[in-house]
């Protein structure tokens, strides 16, 4: 005979307790923030919602210009994910933004770093001790893959954690139309 034994709320039992979303500037992001948001209010997880500017000397920015703009894409995607009344802005220290939404208590904090994409995600993983890493893919196929390689294979390979790959192939769409002309022609695939 086989005895199914399910933990109670009280017991010590493991459950899942942080997400991590990691998210670049493309519409994929979306797609990554609809699914944490979906996992983190039904299980009442704390989301934390990362960005990573690359350390990349080869490319011409402004790390705070770069960090300004995840800043208020991240806005967009949590003011778009989670209904505007029901969040409430929590003090914090440092960048980013830290959240609690509606009765459930879900914490959502915003973190932007720099440096290697996988290596921040896969340390900020460990440092928030997530339950789960959601990373989004772009479909780059066999050949493109195969070439270039992506940011969520390395995760999933890298990682100590589970990682959830969100496939998203939509170039268009209501999630894509609720951001601003500027988001949208800065786009930056990962």
């Amino acid at each position: 005979m086989t005895r199914i034994i399910r933990p109670n709320e009280d017991s010590p039992a493991r459950k899942m307790r942080t997400i991590l979303a990691a998210v670049d500037q493309s519409h994929h992001a979306h797609d990554v923030i609809s699914r944490a948001a979906e996992l983190a209010i039904l299980l009442r997880n704390d989301l934390v919602v990362l960005s990573v500017i690359s350390s990349d000397p080869m490319k011409q920015f402004s790390i705070v210009d770069e960090q300004n703009r995840f800043a208020s894409f991240h806005r967009e995607l949590i003011f778009k994910h989670f209904p505007e009344n029901s969040l409430a802005v929590e003090p914090h220290n440092g960048t980013g933004g830290v959240y609690k939404h509606g009765t459930a208590g879900v914490r959502i904090q915003s973190r932007i770093l720099s440096g290697n994409v996988v290596d921040k995600i896969c340390a900020c993983a460990e440092e928030v001790n997530a339950d789960l890493v959601l990373v989004g893919s772009r479909g780059l196929g066999n050949i493109g893959s195969l070439v270039l390689g992506s940011v969520s294979e390395r995760v999933v390979h890298k990682s100590t954690r589970s990682v959830l790959v969100v496939k998203g192939e939509r170039l268009d769409g209501p999630d894509w139309e609720g951001l601003s002309n500027s988001l949208k022609s800065g786009a930056v695939k990962i």
